[in-house]
């Protein structure tokens, strides 16, 4: 089996970035590439706003992608797109089916209470994943029912779910404009989540958070399952726009922010990391202001869940570019009393190009790996083959000692068919006894046969060299009976 090759592309309020990557019969990925597209406006909240400027931005990123040498001359024809957005969260739905006697639970049943469950439908919303939270089969609870015994199932799921809006405008930019087909829609979020977090931390709790530019997405998980999800609309921008205020055009607020902002953990205490010295604390008010804000809406959700920090022994886990703002996590830990770790990508992912940070694109690359994992579909063209090729494949003749790429070196004469010529020419002029000089002008070979402008044809030069070797002979005999007349 060969390798399948996957696109995925992840449309941020940032950036658009997206990334090829190859998958092999084992399973083993490896990042080939990845390319990045600035927005503004054109996607707000993780929603598309503008379609023809999205698009222009995602055909940009095909095109640099397909510019890979180790995929030429194939084009990318489908993608893997992220699903992200303020509006996608999570509900609890639950159904029961019943039996006349005791029956075998299969995965049937669980296909047939998601069925239900997607066909009651959920507020006019999307549903993107069902996810289960419980079974209860005969009063009794299980997270595995298959395989088990009774006469009433019944299942709770997380619902994952969005508003129509975010598919219908994806859907605008990628089959519509770009003759792109989907192959598969992912929850950003989830596959992030999957990616970095270790099941020892999905069951013993932990809450997953991450730091967009417009939005905050918070995933709990307890006993290995999906506890809660919400998408909050607030990210660093927010910090962004708090430093505008203060007279600063917003690419230079956020390059303020990432180079020499710090969040103050302890409030009115300046810090100093190494070789940054806070020189600003106009700024760094600002900074720690805004970022206290959005922590503490985000440990508020522990609450919201039905849960506590003691519920979550593992602590939280974080991603995002506004993860990546110094002090943030101090000022996590400092607030919430839980431990704080910033989430990775897997070691085992192999990135090709090495000016590439892997956990730069941790999202694009958890969406690579959520579509490898399940029965990945191949993005890229198939190679066309011409059918004149097809039924006529050119052949190289093994006996041509010489190479095509060498027929401009004249040092090279060997089997040439000016060789011939010239040898003709030079017979013809022995045979005039030296006089005159090549064969020009003439019209006719000695055996009377008109010749080509592109002169006389093997057969006719091999039968002039037997014509002449012949004569020659006879010269010779006749020179002989002379001599021996003259004895």
């Amino acid at each position: 089996m060969e390798d399948k090759y996957i696109v995925a592309i992840e449309i941020g309020s940032s950036k658009i970035r997206g990334a090829l990557a190859s998958v092999d019969p084992t399973g083993a990925i490896n990042i080939v590439a990845v390319q990045e597209e600035r927005v503004a406006d054109s996607v707000r909240y993780g929603h598309v706003k503008n379609i023809e400027e999205v698009s222009n931005k995602v055909d940009s990123i095909r095109f640099k992608l397909e510019n890979s040498r180790i995929i030429q001359p194939r084009k990318i024809s489908g993608v893997y797109v992220g699903l992200s957005g303020c509006t996608i969260g999570a509900s609890v739905a639950s159904e029961t089916t019943r039996f006349e006697t005791d029956t075998l639970i299969e995965s049937s049943a669980i296909d047939h209470l998601k069925g239900l469950i997607t066909t009651v439908g959920n507020n006019g919303k999307d549903i993107y994943e069902l996810l289960p939270r419980e079974f209860i089969i005969d009063n009794e609870s299980t997270l595995n029912p298959v395989g088990r015994v009774g006469r009433s199932i019944r299942g709770t799921f997380s619902v994952i779910e969005g508003v129509p809006a975010i598919k219908n405008n994806l859907n605008r930019v990628f089959p519509e404009r770009l003759n792109l087909q989907v192959n598969g829609y992912i929850v950003s979020a989830l596959a992030q989540a999957d990616m970095v977090l270790t099941p020892d931390e999905k069951q013993l709790g932990c809450m997953f958070v991450d730091f967009g530019c417009e939005t905050t997405t918070v995933v709990i998980y307890k006993k290995g399952v999906l506890r809660y999800m919400v998408t909050l609309p607030m990210g660093s921008r927010n910090i962004t726009r708090d430093l505008v205020s203060l007279n600063n055009l917003e690419e230079h607020a956020e390059s303020i922010k990432r180079s020499t902002g710090i969040v103050n953990a302890t409030e009115g205490t300046p810090r100093h990391s190494g070789l940054h010295s806070i020189e600003q604390p106009e700024i760094n008010s600002f900074i720690s202001s805004r970022a206290g804000e959005i922590v503490a809406n985000v440990i508020a959700n522990i609450e919201y869940a039905g849960l506590t920090p003691a519920d979550l022994p593992s602590g939280i886990i974080t991603v995002g570019g506004g993860a990546r703002l110094r002090g943030l996590s101090d000022l996590i830990a400092a607030q919430s009393n839980m431990k704080v770790r910033m989430g990775t990508t897997p070691r085992n992912v192999r990135i090709s190009d090495t000016s590439i940070t892997s956990d730069d694109i941790c999202d694009v690359v958890a969406l690579i790996i959520a579509a490898a994992d399940n029965h990945p579909v191949e993005c890229l063209s198939p190679v066309i083959i011409p059918e004149s090729l097809k039924k006529n494949p050119p052949v190289r003749d093994p006996r041509n000692v010489r190479d095509y790429d060498d027929e401009d070196d004249d040092d090279v004469r060997i089997g040439r068919d000016d060789d011939d010529d010239d040898d003709i020419y030079d017979s013809d002029m022995f045979e005039r006894g030296g006089k005159g000089g090549r064969n020009k002008g003439k019209d006719k070979d000695k055996t009377g046969v008109p010749q080509t402008p592109k002169g006389p044809s093997l057969i006719q030069r091999i039968q002039n060299k037997l014509t002449n070797i012949f004569r020659d002979n006879e010269d010779d005999l006749y020179e002989s009976e002379d001599d021996e007349g003259t004895r």
